[in-house]
């Protein structure tokens, strides 16, 4: 198994900008392929209202990436990674 790659922001980066405007953040969602796990300290280090916790979790589960999240509000509420629907599932 490989060890994991940390993507920390830079402090001077401004904590009012949308997490999917961050630097840091869309260097990890470019890095991340299907089915690995994003881990976050706290929903709140990334995020600063309910539209941008609607927003990352979108993107994540777009790129069928798990969520796992230590500390604080939201440690208790993993998402699981997306999985496609099967083929034959829903007609267009």
């Amino acid at each position: 198994m490989l060890p994991p790659v940390v993507f920390e922001e830079d402090p001077g980066t401004s904590s009012r900008l949308h997490p999917l405007q961050r630097p840091k953040f869309r260097e990890l969602l470019t890095y991340a392929r299907p089915g690995d796990t994003v881990h976050i300290s706290e929903m709140f280090r990334l995020v600063l209202g309910n539209q941008h916790i609607l927003d990352v979790l979108d993107v994540l589960h777009r790129d069928r990436l798990a969520l796992r999240i230590h500390d604080g509000a939201f440690s208790a509420m993993d998402p699981p990674p997306a999985t496609p629907a099967p083929a034959n599932c829903c007609p267009p």
